[in-house]
């Protein structure tokens, strides 16, 4: 490559960078997230947990889906580790030493954040045993330590050292299908929420705590789901369940209102769960969560009638339950799997990944023994009011709840109120990078420049248009330089998930042209068509596309036309879907 050819690419490559990296700090802060589970407990009288392990792996799985940097802290239970879930791998037991190297760990990365000019945000979630101790002393619990409050929040919370840190507890658990533990008296409850008290956090405007009671003190876990019935409903909140103003945040009053709404109509489980939310004084409307990266999404228009549907994997594992008030949107970013089982009360469907940008097909009808998602055992009543605008306006009145913003109801002759809304089956995403290819007409060197693109979705196709400019100074002896300019429409296809394989075509027209010191001369109509395979993925929240390309072109040279094959690369950024 010449100096003028890595001098181009150079200053290209510093303007994408320079893209990426303030697109990543003026839109959204960096996420990250420990979540620490743990089913044991040293005293008799607190009976090991059996789905808190469970609950911390699809915690993991979630989050990661949601665009955090997740670390997560665990010691399965023989029958989870002989299911070999994938995010087991990357756990380690959940120890003081183990939980002190990832907090020291998301601190220093999140300082290098601060010194960078970005924003860091810490989502700690905690599922196990929460108890109070012969000392009248509230405690999370540990492989080998009981953590109080004191080191909750010293050991922890302080020395994440990030701009936001969110705090969710699910600290009290059941045995058997549906049990309860911990010490059901007032004073005993009193004393385990003083680990989340206000006054903790008064001294800390920029951390916000969720955590559910009890009328009883006991709180439970449910076999049916193999995880915590709060974890699972706040769970199916952050995935989008809760997302009531369509904005793809979800923020405290969100997730409040629709764990809410999910236990409303609990008339006969042992004891009824209230959700309480304090979110950040320094910015009561901060989200849990933000707008995920591309993924299994299933999004479901509004339709006149109330939904209530469950989502599982081919495993029967329990990603998220909904139900949806007529008249409402859905959209639902689902962990990674192959094939997803969607239940209604009366159907049910298994639909592949690539099948949920489609929405729900025709459900097949329940064969007597099949489960729904309404056959709930003791927990009968889950889900039965629709969550919806009009519940969370209702909810959204009590007092300290700091409300979202919701978007105007459209009239009913409205053409709002009956079209389908936008989404990933129907998207379009912009993409500007550079490329590095051969030179057009046979010629040696390197030719360098900037391409855009804006490419739409009409599943599963990617239709779209490719406009590119490249250079090559000095390809010949005599120090003539070729110009290229091309125009071309693309149809594409693309995979599914974090990271996507992607292929291309492309055919139009191009105008190649040479300057020298002998003069200029240009062909102004030359056929060309692409062919191009690659990767689409997400880094922090920004998508790149990198893909390896040939072009064939027609053109003129030595007083006859020929065709050339000159292969090449692009590296793009891209926004939008």
């Amino acid at each position: 490559m010449t100096s003028h050819g890595r001098g181009w690419l150079g200053a290209a490559l510093v303007f994408l960078v320079g893209i990426a990296s303030g697109t990543a700090s003026a839109e959204e802060p960096v996420r990250r997230a420990l979540v620490v589970a743990f089913n044991g407990s040293e005293h008799p009288r607190r009976p090991p947990l059996h789905y808190a392990d469970d609950d911390g792996l699809l915690w993991a799985e979630a989050l990661e889906r949601l665009g955090f940097d997740t670390t997560l802290l665990t010691l399965p239970d023989t029958e989870t580790a002989r299911r070999r879930p994938p995010m087991l791998e990357r756990a380690r037991p959940p120890t003081s030493a183990a939980l002190r190297s990832a907090v020291e760990r998301i601190s220093r990365a999140n300082r290098e954040d601060r010194d960078a000019g970005r924003a860091s945000e810490v989502l700690v979630v905690y599922v196990g045993h929460g108890d109070i101790g012969d000392d009248g002393r509230a405690f999370l619990t540990l492989v080998d330590r009981e953590l109080d409050q004191a080191a909750l929040y010293s050991e922890v919370i302080d020395a994440l050292d990030a701009d936001f840190i969110h705090l969710l507890v699910d600290a009290c658990h059941a045995s058997g299908v549906v049990g309860s533990r911990g010490e059901a008296d007032a004073k005993a409850l009193r004393r385990l929420q003083g680990l989340l008290e206000k006054k903790e956090l008064q001294r800390r405007p920029h951390v916000g705590v969720a955590f559910a009671e009890s009328d009883t003190g006991q709180t439970h876990e449910w076999s049916r789901w193999r995880a915590g019935v709060f974890s699972h409903l706040a769970r199916s909140a952050l995935l989008g369940g809760a997302d009531i103003n369509g904005d793809e945040r979800v923020e405290y009053s969100e997730l409040q209102s629709f764990v809410a709404a999910a236990m409303a109509g609990l008339e006969d489980a042992p004891s009824r769960l209230r959700l309480h939310t304090l979110p950040p004084a320094q910015d009561p409307r901060r989200p849990l969560r933000a707008r995920p990266p591309s993924g299994p999404v299933l999004v479901l228009p509004p339709g006149p009638l109330a939904l209530r549907l469950s989502i599982e994997d081919a495993a029967g594992t329990r990603l998220v339950d909904v139900h949806r008030a007529g008249g409402e949107r859905l959209r639902l970013a689902l962990p990674s799997r192959e094939r997803y089982r969607v239940r209604t009360p009366d159907g049910q469907a298994v639909l592949s990944r690539d099948m949920l940008a489609r929405g729900l097909p025709t459900l097949e009808a329940l064969q007597q023994g099949d489960r729904g998602p309404l056959d709930e055992g003791g927990y009968q009543g889950l889900f039965l009011v629709p969550f919806g605008r009009a519940f969370y306006e209702g909810f959204s009145t009590l007092p300290g709840i700091v409300p979202v913003d919701l978007p105007e109801e459209p009239r009913p002759d409205s053409p709002l109120a009956t079209s389908e809304p936008r989404d990933d089956a129907s998207a379009a995403r912009w993409e500007v990078g550079v490329t590095v290819s051969r030179p057009p007409l046979g010629a040696e060197g390197t030719a360098v420049g900037l391409v855009g693109a804006w490419r739409a979705r009409r599943f599963p196709w990617r239709p779209g248009i490719q406009a590119a400019y490249s250079v090559a100074p000095r390809v010949w002896l005599n120090g003539g330089t070729l110009h290229r300019l091309s125009l071309l429409g693309t149809l594409g296809v693309e995979t599914t998930g974090p990271v996507s394989a992607t292929a291309e075509v492309g055919a139009g027209w191009a105008l190649i042209g040479v300057t020298a010191p002998w003069g200029s001369q240009a062909d102004l109509g030359v056929l060309t068509s692409r062919i191009a395979g690659g990767l689409r993925f997400d880094v922090r929240g920004v998508t790149w596309r990198v893909q390896a390309h040939v072009v064939m072109e027609r053109a003129r040279r030595d007083q006859g036309h020929h065709w050339d094959l000159a292969p090449g690369g692009t590296v793009a950024l891209a926004w939008g879907r």
